[in-house]
């Protein structure tokens, strides 16, 4: 499974994960009614990748809205990724909010403030 793409929805997010270019992308909205059996393929996808990462990987999210156990799992994600950035691969999370949307300019600075991952806050206009 090299490259991995979910098409996004009002309820899921769209994902986009490619090994041979060591990047993962979500973007929109993330409601999962079963957020586990929606995220097991991508830890899965995950889980297979870190076990021979390239030398440099990149994490963006771009996310209109999630819910609490999306943000379980993204949380997951990133300490996965967090323990191979500090032993051999460079990692680089790039947090994407629209500049009137405080919350998910917060959002994304405590999930930086939880990870030791470089982590990039870029605001962008709608």
């Amino acid at each position: 499974m090299e490259v991995l793409s979910i098409k996004g929805t009002n309820q899921f997010p769209e994902i986009l994960l490619d090994m041979n270019k060591g990047i993962l992308k979500f973007s929109g909205n993330s409601l999962p009614e079963d957020a586990k059996g929606f995220f097991e393929p991508i830890m899965d996808w995950v889980d297979n990748y870190i076990q021979s990462p390239l030398l440099e990987s990149s994490i963006t999210f771009k996310m209109t809205y999630y819910n609490t156990p999306s943000s379980k799992f993204f949380f997951q994600i990133l300490k996965k990724f967090e323990a191979i950035h500090l032993k051999q691969s460079a990692v680089k999370v790039i947090w994407k909010y629209p500049e009137d949307d405080i919350d998910m300019r917060d959002a994304g600075k405590d999930l930086s403030e939880s990870i030791k991952i470089p982590f990039h806050l870029e605001c962008y206009k709608e």
